[in-house]
């Protein structure tokens, strides 16, 4: 094998490398909890060496799918529970904008108007919690969380 084949190996390589890498990583810092469901991803990477050889690296990735829970909005109480240490996910989206409460944790986000904002908390308190629209008072959802 030539040198510049060689090199051109060790490029589609490093490529392979870092494509997985950026594809693998964690969007946020927050652990994840994952539902059954996969998504899995064929990524092609094709390199040409300076002597006219081509290669052709297929790469698989396989990423869970992150449950990001139930949608809260003004519309209904919507109840969800958990276990005692597991993490807390769910959406909130709102008309207006509001400021989502989980009474008890007392954890508030801002939620602007035709937005969906993500949350998510260890659960480290058992027993039953309201979560309202602060501003307007309405409640919307009712978290339980389970010894």
């Amino acid at each position: 094998m030539t040198r510049h084949a060689r090199i051109g190996v060790a490029a589609a390589a490093i490529a392979a490398i870092v494509l997985a890498f950026v594809l693998l990583r964690p969007s946020d810092d927050k652990p994840a909890t994952t539902a059954a469901t996969t998504t899995t991803r064929t990524v092609v990477a094709t390199t040409k060496a300076p002597t006219g050889t081509v290669t052709v690296t297929r790469t698989t990735v396989t990423r869970p799918k992150v449950d990001r829970g139930p949608l809260l909005t003004a519309k209904k109480v919507t109840k969800f529970s958990v276990d005692g240490g597991d993490t807390v996910r769910f959406r909130v989206r709102s008309d207006v904008p509001e400021e989502v409460h989980v009474h008890g944790y007392d954890i508030l986000r801002e939620v602007p108007a035709g937005k969906t904002v993500n949350v998510s908390f260890k659960a480290s308190i058992e027993g039953g919690f309201e979560i309202e629209f602060e501003r307007s008072a309405t409640p919307i959802g009712q978290l339980s969380v389970q010894p």
